[in-house]
């Protein structure tokens, strides 16, 4: 008896589907931030950065997107989803901001978010994807 389906093909299928799994996971969590940024003058909301396997720790000049809070900066998601897409199983993906009043707006220090940004995001992900 022979395979008419190799097993091989099976393995190959489930780490694509992790591969995607993946990528569906980190662009919910970016989407998320996003969202959720507060939103004076859009700077915090445009240096939400994505990297793989190393964290980056530039920042991005100028005031991005003035957009209310709970709207989507459509650019800071794109260039976010790009790097995304080049994330695979076994990968480390960053979701970081690097302004020096990041860790305040994360600590609550915003009207707009007085619970933090990431935490809520990432149980908000958590949720979803249970």
């Amino acid at each position: 008896m022979s395979w008419t389906n190799p097993p091989t093909n099976f393995a190959l299928q489930v780490l694509k589907d992790g591969d995607e799994h993946l990528r569906k996971v980190a662009a919910e969590m970016l989407q998320q931030v996003i969202m959720g940024s507060p939103v004076m003058d859009g700077a915090f909301r445009s240096n939400n950065i994505i990297s793989i396997n190393a964290p980056d720790n530039s920042a991005i000049a100028g005031t991005g997107n003035t957009k209310p809070k709970g709207s989507l900066d459509q650019k800071t998601f794109d260039d976010g989803a790009q790097k995304i897409l080049q994330a695979k199983i076994g990968d480390t993906i960053y979701l970081q901001n690097n302004l020096p009043y990041a860790v305040a707006l994360e600590d609550g220090h915003s009207q707009q978010t007085p619970l933090g940004i990431y935490s809520i995001a990432y149980m908000n992900t958590v949720n979803k994807f249970k």
